[in-house]
């Protein structure tokens, strides 16, 4: 096997475990359509599977710990961040009238009457 730093697989042949149950084999085709063979210890998998990206579950609520608000590079609405305490940041490209509806319902605790005033 050649030495290498990264792999760029472009297809998982296969998985396998190794004959002690240690180690997960992951079977690949690089770019190049070479095989190429991943090792990584099972005490890591839940690392690596924490990493994937899911969609959440309905019904799932989030606590955020921080967050923050700045323009958007294109000059379109405002960039809002929501922080949890487990370090997951969240972004999301919001229209100023959304922000302000946002700070409505925080406020008056409804989004069924009509307030008197809005947040700005």
């Amino acid at each position: 096997m050649t030495d290498r730093s990264r792999v760029d697989a472009s297809r998982l042949e296969g998985v396998r475990l190794s004959p002690d149950g240690s180690r997960l084999i992951l079977l690949l085709r690089d770019e190049m359509g070479q095989k190429v063979s991943l090792s990584l210890p099972t005490s890591s998998l839940n690392e690596v599977l924490s990493a994937l990206p899911r969609p959440p579950e309905t019904g799932t609520v989030h606590e955020v710990d921080s967050w923050n608000i700045g323009l958007a590079g294109n000059g379109n609405g405002v960039i809002l961040t929501l922080n949890t305490p487990e370090g997951v940041a969240m972004s999301f490209n919001v229209k100023p009238w959304q922000v302000q509806g946002m700070a409505t319902v925080a406020t008056y605790g409804t989004t069924r009457e009509t307030a008197r005033r809005s947040i700005h």
